[in-house]
């Protein structure tokens, strides 16, 4: 997920909320995720702690997959179409000359170190994949960037935690029944919050809904399938290396 040069927050967010919303109208599920998924739903957060834009991620559904090269390309993308042919079922890769960048399109599954499924969610925000979701996707990076780190707090920085997923709210019921049957995911995401906490010295403001949601997470009862995992416990790696996949850019 790699991008070719920075971009500016104005123009990343103008492409895809252009994109997403021609999406809709075309009955298109295709949500942001990443970076630009936090700065329209943490604006404030986002100017607390700035970081740069290389790229724009979408998330969509595998059913519509052709439907949505067909919208990309429609907006003057190119395909990588050695990879979409590949891998088309699961991700699909594509160069935007407008951003001059790559952009990711996930399908069904998000899957980095941990896998989540998002494909039964994408109808309940309008323009990027529910917040609950989105926190996740960064919780559940092994090896945390500082834009990662800079998303988490935006995103706890604006939005308040609760028990369900709007643009004020994170859904941390959802969040902790999801990490009661993962034990591998529960741990990624524990280990994170007491790095953050530990290591990166956060406003008391976010701290503080570090600790009530690792509190959440730590009060769900946990699975059968949980409980036999941890019993293995570290000994055996509980997480994926993420794929790494290289900057696609045509020749012109």
């Amino acid at each position: 997920m790699r991008g070719i040069g920075n971009i500016s927050k104005e123009k990343l967010l103008e492409r895809g909320i252009s994109i997403v919303e021609e999406a809709n109208k075309r009955g298109i599920l295709l949500r942001l995720i990443g970076g630009a998924a936090v700065a329209i739903l943490a604006p404030k957060g986002v100017e607390k702690f700035p970081r740069n834009y290389k790229d724009i991620d979408f998330f969509g559904l595998s059913k519509q997959s052709k439907k949505i090269s067909e919208l990309l390309e429609g907006f003057g993308m190119e395909a990588n179409k050695r990879f979409n042919a590949l891998h088309g079922d699961r991700r699909l890769i594509f160069y935007d000359p407008v951003l001059d960048s790559n952009v990711d399109v996930f399908l069904d599954e998000f899957e980095m170190c941990h896998k989540i499924s998002f494909k039964d969610r994408l109808g309940i925000m309008k323009l990027t994949i529910p917040p609950s979701d989105l926190l996740l996707t960064k919780l559940q990076i092994v090896k945390l960037t500082e834009n990662d780190v800079k998303d988490i707090f935006a995103l706890l920085y604006d939005l308040e935690l609760g028990n369900s997923d709007s643009e004020k709210s994170i859904d941390i019921k959802y969040i902790s029944k999801l990490l009661a049957d993962d034990w591998g995911f529960y741990t990624t995401v524990t280990d994170n919050i007491d790095k953050l906490l530990n290591e990166f010295n956060p406003p008391k403001c976010i701290a503080d809904k570090l600790l009530q949601l690792k509190k959440a997470i730590e009060e769900e009862p946990k699975t059968l399938k949980w409980k036999m995992r941890a019993k293995i416990g570290r000994k055996v790696k509980w997480y994926e290396e993420p794929e790494e996949v290289g900057t696609f850019k045509p020749n012109t």
